[in-house]
């Protein structure tokens, strides 16, 4: 993805209520999911959380949605799991993959993603909480984050996608909570859905894992 200037103009606000929701008014998301459609009710069965038995597979759906464009030329993010281990990953499109950080996500692609009720599904996760290397009695997550040398900031910016192949740059905001913060896990397996539950296994103690 070419480096860009942002061309949002971003407004602040105060959310309300449970971590598995967000301001309905918030545009250009991203979010994983236990289907290709759980960002219409994160908190519904294919939704953000969710349970599996230990060794048990399950494909994670990244979706970017309530996007403000009809088209996705690129996208690049962050992704780290949690007490669960990623056993295959599929992209959507014909991609070309540049990243060289371990678990970050610098997809172009030679043809665009077109939007379906304004989301579009730009990768697959198959899983596993494997009874060896995991502990299936405790929670598993997956967090979303920017970037090392993003195209909005050069040190550590936010998600983003490509809108129309024309260096335009659309920064991405978590699908789940304050669109702010990326220290809400954007899915949960085996663990508790309410935010009090989740809020033990921040992303600011994922990320120092990873260092």
């Amino acid at each position: 993805m070419k480096k860009m200037v942002l061309v949002l103009t971003l407004a602040a606000f105060a959310l309300s209520g449970s971590a598995f929701a967000q301001d309905p008014n918030w545009n250009d998301n991203i979010g994983t999911y236990l289907s290709p459609t759980g960002y219409i009710d994160p908190a519904g069965p294919g939704g953000s959380c969710g349970f599996m038995a230990p060794d048990e597979l399950f494909t994670v759906y990244v979706v970017l949605s309530r996007l403000t464009n009809p088209e996705v030329h690129g996208w690049e993010a962050k992704i780290t799991t949690s007490n669960m281990t990623v056993l295959a990953t599929t992209y959507h499109g014909q991609v070309l993959d540049v990243a060289e950080r371990d678990f970050e996500y610098i997809v172009g692609m030679s043809s665009p993603l077109f939007a379906v009720d304004n989301a579009v599904v730009v990768l697959e996760l198959l899983c596993q909480v494997n009874s060896t290397l995991n502990d299936p009695l405790q929670p598993s997550t997956i967090f979303i984050d920017g970037i090392f040398r993003s195209s909005i900031n050069p040190n550590n910016g936010p998600p983003a996608y490509e809108a129309t192949g024309t260096d335009t740059i659309v920064e991405l905001h978590p699908a789940l909570g304050d669109p702010w913060d990326f220290e809400i896990p954007q899915l949960v397996i085996n663990g508790d859905c309410d935010p009090v539950g989740v809020e033990e296994s921040t992303w600011g103690n994922v990320k120092s894992l990873y260092r």
